[in-house]
């Protein structure tokens, strides 16, 4: 008799502690599970703050073509005015020679006296 009330007893202090090691393990589980759906919101808050990132600099980018298209149009421009000023000044000068060379020749043409120079 005293085996059998032995063995009940450790029977009952094995069951208790396997109870307690269940809820031990049921109250791991719960904070896991806790802890897993912090996880899961914290990862989808990254993923809309990635794509956002994603979208602004897909954006830059396409801002950063437009600028290079605009540069090269007003390097273009720049270049074109460069040309047509060395070309006005060109003619400038060759007008100037022109007009020195009209007056060298015309220099030894006198007005009757009486007319009114210019």
């Amino acid at each position: 008799m005293k085996t059998i009330q032995t063995d009940t007893n450790e029977a009952v202090i094995s069951m208790e502690q396997t109870t307690s090691e269940v809820v031990r393990g049921a109250r791991l589980a719960q904070d896991a599970g806790v802890a897993l759906e912090e996880i899961e919101k914290v990862s989808k808050t990254l993923a809309a703050l990635i794509q956002n990132i994603s979208n602004a600099a897909r954006q830059q980018a396409s801002s950063a073509g437009h600028i290079s298209n605009t540069m090269n149009v007003i390097q273009e421009i720049t270049s074109q005015t460069s040309a047509g000023t060395t070309a006005t000044a060109r003619s400038i000068g060759n007008l100037a020679k022109m007009a020195s060379e009209m007056r060298n020749s015309v220099s030894g043409f006198k007005l009757p006296e009486g007319v009114e120079q210019a």
